[in-house]
């Protein structure tokens, strides 16, 4: 960044986004010098880059739309001669590519100021721009909650995302009627947009769909919802509206957090973009860029990836109620098309499934799950971790109920051997079902490592940015 003839004292940060997501920088500062002042040139490496040094964006742009933000505490007036970002293949980081953007000239007040970064070899821009602003045409007007037959008192709350994104999201905080048991069974709530906390003001772009997660504290409370409806409305005319409903969630006791995806109401018709309208110059090209020098990544935060894991072993710790019971497991990938089942899981004489006991079924016990090979869907979560699903069903015999407190599916993927832990908590089998299913999430660091790796391709490979 070339500091102009007028620096401030005035906090700066940066947001870069291309037309599917956006990452923001931490405050761009210096421990023991000054910085943005005037005529100064200033270098900022992936340390400084927030979670844009493991975002990673589409390659093949000609443009990157880059919005400075300065907060007005001092009321420091800013001019930016010129910004550039270095990204590189982050397979390659010696080929360094360039984006140079415009001039930032900013009053005292002013808080942010956006321009496009054209890719340098560029040599005007193209004659439509699209900003990521002008697809974020829609906000929630309400929350319909339709309740199934199972409330609590715990407390709620809702975390709306953009379809398989962790970075546009917004969480509502605690939903609740200061009059009237919310969330209570076969209750029908509408939370209106000034109940929605954070929620209340985002702007969406509703062709990417949407996400819905319901969060609460575990506890000893279940919960069932039936669906949960947006209701959306064009933010330059309310009279144009969107629904997109989220169905059936099943929310354990000891669950925290169920994540499903809405599918478009059938009263509802929504003209997006065909794809070619949207994308950049190389619609084809599946690899990506990130905006970093230090750290690499294996994943887009906005998009799925498939990575299988083989299954390893069972990880048991048995709560106050233990069982005599036969029992057998069921494992299935996330989309329940591919599943194993053990014989009974019974491995030494007497009982298997003691009272506060602890055991661990290696694979030499689980029959046809050992070293079973699973598909599975990697997204990113809020924390920017990498997270993905397995599905545990349990059948047992005879008129004995039981308690675990824990259980742990052990895995490792397929390509890298790396270890995953499907935690699935607490499972409770009544004597009566006899069976209880479980959804088991493992969540793990992001390694750039075998899932990114592909022994042919005709993509250009992500790149990443930065100058260290």
């Amino acid at each position: 960044m070339q500091v102009g003839a007028v620096g401030t004292e005035d906090d700066v940060a940066m947001k870069i986004c291309d037309l599917k997501k956006c990452c923001t920088t931490k405050e761009l500062s210096h421990t023991l010098s000054s910085e943005w002042v005037k005529n100064k040139l200033e270098t900022w490496d992936g340390r400084k880059l927030g979670n844009c040094s493991d975002i990673l964006f589409t390659s093949g742009a000609s443009t990157l739309e880059v919005a400075v933000i300065k907060s007005i505490k001092k009321k420091k007036p800013l001019e930016i001669t010129s910004i550039v970002l270095e990204v590189s293949p982050s397979s390659d980081k010696k080929k360094i590519e360039r984006f140079k953007c415009g001039t930032y000239k900013f009053g005292g007040t002013d808080k942010q100021k956006t321009n496009f970064c054209l890719k340098e070899g560029t040599s005007t821009a193209p004659k439509s721009i699209t900003k990521l602003s002008d697809l974020e045409n829609y906000k929630v007007n309400n929350v319909v909650v339709q309740m199934g037959d199972d409330g609590t008192n715990d407390d709620v709350s809702l975390e709306i995302c953009n379809s398989k994104s962790a970075l546009s999201c917004c969480e509502t905080g605690e939903l609740s009627g200061a009059l009237s048991n919310d969330w209570s069974k076969n209750d029908k709530e509408t939370w209106k947009n000034k109940d929605l906390g954070p929620c209340k003001t985002k702007t969406w772009d509703a062709c990417r769909g949407f996400d819905v997660a319901v969060k609460k504290k575990s506890g000893k409370d279940s919960l069932k919802v039936s669906t949960i409806t947006l209701e959306l409305a064009d933010k330059t005319n309310a009279k144009q509206t969107q629904k997109f409903v989220c169905s059936a969630y099943n929310v354990g006791a000891s669950d925290t957090i169920k994540r499903n995806t809405c599918k478009l109401d059938s009263s509802s018709t929504l003209s997006c973009p065909k794809p070619s309208s949207v994308t950049t110059k190389r619609p084809a090209a599946t690899t990506r860029k990130s905006l970093t020098t230090t750290r690499r990544s294996s994943g887009s935060s906005t998009t799925l990836d498939s990575d299988n894991v083989v299954l390893k072993a069972f990880e048991v710790q048995v709560g106050q109620d233990g069982t005599k019971d036969i029992v057998r497991a069921k494992v299935c990938s996330y989309d329940k098309k591919v599943c194993c089942e053990t014989l009974q899981l019974n491995k030494r004489q007497g009982n298997n499934w003691v009272r506060n006991g602890n055991a661990t079924w290696p694979g030499t016990t689980l029959g046809l799950c050992k070293d079973k090979v699973f598909p599975t869907k990697t997204r990113t979560t809020i924390t920017n971790l990498l997270e993905t699903k397995l599905v545990l069903t349990l059948n047992k015999s005879g008129n004995d109920g039981m308690k675990l407190e824990n259980f742990n599916i052990d895995a490792i993927s397929a390509v890298g051997s790396q270890k995953r832990r499907f935690k699935c908590g607490k499972v409770v089998i009544d004597s009566k079902s006899n069976k209880a299913t479980k959804e088991c999430y493992a969540q793990f660091p992001k390694s750039f490592g075998a899932t990114t790796k592909k022994a042919k391709t005709t993509t250009r490979p992500p790149f990443r940015s930065g100058s260290g």
